[in-house]
């Protein structure tokens, strides 16, 4: 029986925040369950408690978007940053 997708939403927002925060997939997932905010951030609506997925999906995420489009990611989700004004310098 296959597992059903890990939706994109999700894959994308933890290794959005598996780069921001240095972590290694095993750690990424782990951190997750205990993380109210990261659960919102990569699309979920009720607090969860089990993991999102087995780590080593990002092994597989990884290999089907290749190097270019995981740097696509980080790029666009920087641009977007900037573009919504959070970039802004304050004084």
């Amino acid at each position: 029986m296959e597992r059903p997708p890990v939706p994109i939403r999700r894959m994308v927002g933890l290794l959005l925040l598996k780069h921001i925060y240095n972590l290694s997939d095993v750690a990424i997932v782990d951190r997750w369950i205990e993380n109210p905010y990261w659960q919102y951030f990569s699309g979920e609506n009720v607090f969860q408690t089990q993991k999102p997925f087995n780590p080593t999906e990002f092994i597989h995420f990884r290999k089907r978007i290749g190097k270019e489009g995981v740097e696509k990611l980080l790029k666009v989700s920087i641009q977007l940053y900037w573009q919504r004004g959070s970039g802004k310098k304050k004084c």
